[in-house]
């Protein structure tokens, strides 16, 4: 009799498990069964279109997985933690056990994995559809000990259920890195590197006194002239403009209409520009009490709405130059073109820079309400520019940076710039010189003519 009654008992609860379509799903990674709530998670990282990120990737993985942009949401510090968010394309299902590796790793000393399925554990990759976009949010854990100012964070796909059969380590290959770089022969993403507690390596930016700018800034002002100076560690591209390498830059003011009246101060900004052997960064906030920009497209035209260009002439490119624009929407335009204006602007915008961007508002963007403003961050490689790498020391770049508010797109009183050289955005002689600089400190060179009276 007790056999029969403990059969009853096991098949019973069986139907009920089998029957509970509302509360289970599918099996995902170790889980047997999946709640409503778990459920809705799933949905909402499941997406039918990319969402705005500051960095893209297009990097692809064999035919099966495409990464098409990622971004940091918090500041990373030690013993604290932040979100790194992935957002991928399912281009091919891809079969058996594989998890999403992630590596926080000081190369060579140490490394901390944060490997996991999709979507906090519960959407395997084996599930994904193809066609499907899939957000990824991995919280990243940050050892108070970590005794490095800086991390590398790795990235890629491996077999799970081959490493704990046999232990083989097999990933996805990389077959179109995209704006990422690859560490050869392990089929590691570089996804970024990131400085910690706003240190530079060895303590060296800690060790420096607070600069008073004001002296050189009112000289670079006058003379629209200025180093970039060189980063020690280059800056998160979070849209916050917070990091050691800001800090010790110039500000570039944008005090000035085209035609060099006054601007509104309500419509002023500034900007600041850094440098590596592997990108310029740029930073600009614009002062803006209703920001606005409709055209939410990359290479759409976001001069009809609120925006901050940078145009850059860099040496040795026989009279190119590059034209730069970001919207507080977070679309961006990224042309070259041959001449002035030459050639037609849809033309110029198809040349891509590979540029990673972010931009935050202090306020709503077209939405109506009190708001303050809009800053910018972006890495602009220098391979993008049509460069091998930095410009040398001492070289100089032909520049200049504006804003333009949506209220007054064809009004000069509307706009403002670094360089007022007339209503001709793309007039580029007689404009800035940005003079590529290895300074520990911001320091002004200006080129002063010969039998000119020179400068203290």
């Amino acid at each position: 009799m007790q056999p029969r009654i403990r059969f009853t008992v096991l098949l019973i609860a069986a139907v009920a498990i089998a029957t509970s379509a509302g509360a289970c799903r599918r099996p995902a990674g170790n889980q047997i069964v999946l709640t409503k709530d778990q459920e809705q998670q799933i949905a909402a990282h499941v997406l039918t279109a990319p969402p705005a990120l500051a960095n893209k990737a297009d990097t692809r993985f064999e035919d099966k997985i495409t990464l098409l942009g990622w971004e940091i949401g918090g500041k990373p510090t030690k013993g604290g933690s932040f979100d790194l968010t992935m957002v991928y394309r399912c281009d091919q299902p891809v079969q058996g056990d594989w998890k999403v590796f992630v590596h926080f790793e000081a190369p060579g000393k140490k490394r901390q994995a944060f490997d996991h399925y999709g979507v906090g554990g519960l959407y395997p990759i084996s599930q994904w559809k193809k066609g499907e976009i899939i957000k990824d949010v991995v919280k990243i854990d940050v050892p108070a000990d970590w005794g490095e100012p800086s991390a590398v964070i790795f990235f890629g796909f491996f077999d799970w259920g081959l490493y704990a059969a046999s232990q083989q380590d097999r990933r996805l290959k990389v077959d179109q890195p995209g704006a990422l770089k690859v560490e050869p022969d392990t089929n590691r993403v570089i996804l970024t590197t990131i400085n910690l507690d706003g240190a530079a390596p060895g303590g060296a930016a800690a060790a420096r006194p607070p600069v008073d700018l004001r002296g050189v800034e009112a000289l670079a002002q006058a003379l629209k002239q200025a180093d970039i100076v060189k980063a020690d560690v280059a800056p998160a591209i979070d849209g916050k403009a917070d990091d050691p390498a800001w800090a010790k830059a110039l500000p570039l003011k944008v005090v000035r209409q085209p035609d060099g009246q006054p601007l509104s101060a309500d419509l002023s900004g500034e900007a600041r520009l850094a440098w590596d052997a592997e990108a310029l960064y740029f930073t600009a906030t614009a002062k803006d009490g209703d920001v606005r920009n409709v055209h939410g497209a990359n290479d759409a035209t976001l001069w009809e709405g609120d925006v901050i260009e940078l145009f850059l002439r860099l040496p040795g490119q026989d009279g190119k130059y590059v034209e730069l624009q970001f919207a507080p929407n977070g679309a961006r335009f990224d042309a070259q073109f041959s001449g002035p204006r030459q050639p037609k602007w849809e033309d110029a915008a198809r040349f891509e820079t590979g540029l990673v961007h972010k931009v935050t508002v202090d306020g709503d963007v077209n939405a109506d309400g009190a708001d303050r403003g809009f800053t910018v961050e972006a890495k602009i490689p220098w391979k993008g520019l049509g460069l091998d790498g930095a410009p040398a020391v001492g070289a100089v770049i032909e520049a200049n940076i504006y804003r333009i508010d949506d209220k007054g797109t064809h009004s000069l009183s509307h706009m403002g710039a670094w360089v007022p050289v007339g209503n001709d955005f793309h007039q580029l002689d007689g404009a800035g010189r940005l003079k590529i600089a290895d300074a520990a400190l911001p320091l002004l060179r200006p080129v002063v003519p010969a039998g000119a009276p020179q400068q203290p």
